[in-house]
């Protein structure tokens, strides 16, 4: 594409720049969606001259490792608004789909470590949709508010291919040369919104980058557990049966082997099988000792691979997950942070197009559902029984318990569960 357009051009030249992380980012895409085998197959083929003969077999561990860390849109989370009515805002979310996209969302930030949502205008409604590094170009001096962002529109053909290039105040559709296309309704080329419509998404702080480094050990081990799986087969295919051999008679003679036939040999002959040195059981823990070091590298216990479910206990699994809770509290910390702007600028889209929608003091509050411990409700309802019978605990530490981050201090617990009292005699004492 580079001879397509005027070397001066500084939205292609930044296009054409980006080509390497974009391909980049489409493999990790295809990773994580099963779409393995092409990647495999190139890998065979750096050590056979017939990758083609491999039976190519994956598990897909980067996808299991992804929706395992990213976590915090397992459960729906609670969105409170103030300054504007409940109902309506659930009504909001619910149009743009906001909580399915913001789980993918979530996964693909932390399988590629930088996304971005946009926020659109769809006829009569607002609109949400996730943006991957493999579409996108970015110019941001402070990666959390980027000047200037270009998002790639593909097609089949690479002349049909477009982009969409938004800056605050301007917003140019471009053909696959960099051209301005002209856009109905819009002669002058304004971002109507005043800002730009996008918000973009972070594993961790970016400091000063906005491309954040990051993931390959995972994409690393996925390979070579896709390759040391199709050695394995191949393993079973060439040595899991035995080589048959016989001595006095000539190379000439063919011997037809089965359990239904009866070998004649001559004087002397002899006829047997050779048992193969197959190095199954060598692989198998290779292939083992790879996943379980992939699984405590993300911070994740052995059994996310289903590798020794049954060998660990409850009280095992909520030690060694740790590590992975403390993450998800940074994560917390994150998200929060994204679901405010993105409040924020769904109030500039909506009333951009319907003015007066949400009012411009209208505040969003999120709480995210709790991670839940790796023991029975049971034992988690006597443990906090016990807590409370001996004095270490009230109610309002067992509330904050159950939701910390919905209750970050006592006051706040001890006026919800007032608040629940008054609600139980108001239905035991009805009006």
């Amino acid at each position: 594409m580079f001879g397509r357009f005027a070397i001066n051009d500084p939205v292609m030249n930044l296009i054409h720049a980006s080509t390497p992380r974009k391909l980049r980012a489409d493999k990790w895409l295809k990773f994580y969606s099963d779409q393995q085998s092409d990647e495999t197959l190139v890998l065979i083929g750096q050590k056979w001259s017939r990758p083609e003969t491999f039976r190519v077999f994956q598990v897909n561990i980067v996808k299991k490792v992804v929706n395992k860390r990213a976590n915090l849109y397992r459960l729906q989370p609670r969105r409170t608004f103030d300054g504007f009515d409940q109902e309506a805002g659930d009504a909001l979310y619910r149009t743009i789909n906001a909580d399915v996209i913001l789980k993918r969302a979530s996964r693909l930030t932390k399988l590629m470590k930088t996304c971005m949502l946009q926020v659109g205008w769809n006829g009569s409604r607002a609109a949400l949709s996730i943006l991957t590094p493999s579409i996108l170009d970015v110019i941001a001096s402070d990666p959390e508010n980027p000047e200037r962002v270009v998002v790639t529109h593909r097609a089949a053909r690479d002349a049909d291919t477009t982009y969409s290039d938004w800056t605050a105040r301007s917003f140019f559709k471009r053909d696959y040369r960099g051209v301005p296309m002209p856009v109905e309704g819009n002669s002058g080329s304004v971002n109507p919104y005043g800002v730009v419509p996008f918000v973009p998404l972070f594993d961790r702080y970016p400091d000063d980058a906005f491309w954040l480094p990051g993931g390959d050990d995972l994409i690393e081990a996925q390979e070579a557990v896709n390759v040391a799986l199709s050695n394995l087969w191949r393993a079973v295919e060439m040595q899991a049966h035995g080589q048959p051999w016989a001595t006095g008679i000539s190379s000439a003679d063919a011997i037809r082997v089965g359990p239904e036939r009866t070998i004649t040999l001559p004087e002397g002959g002899t006829f047997g099988f050779a048992a193969p040195n197959a190095p199954i059981e060598d692989i198998l823990s290779a292939i083992e000792f790879l996943m379980r070091q992939t699984a405590a590298s993300n911070d994740l216990t052995a059994d996310v691979f289903d590798l020794d479910r049954s060998s660990e206990s409850g009280a095992a699994k909520h030690v060694e997950q740790i590590d992975l809770k403390e993450a998800r509290l940074d994560d917390i910390a994150l998200w929060r942070t994204y679901e405010a702007r993105l409040w924020e600028l769904l109030k500039v889209v909506v009333n951009t197009h319907a003015p007066g929608t949400i009012p411009a003091d209208a505040r969003m509050s999120c709480d995210f559902a709790e991670l839940q411990e790796n023991v029975s409700e049971t034992e988690r309802l006597t443990n906090a029984r016990t807590r409370i019978e001996l004095g270490a605990w009230s109610a309002v530490d067992l509330l904050r318990s159950e939701n910390p981050d919905g209750f970050a201090t006592r006051e706040a617990a001890m006026a919800e569960l007032l608040r629940r009292k008054d609600e139980s005699a108001a239905l035991l004492h009805p009006l």
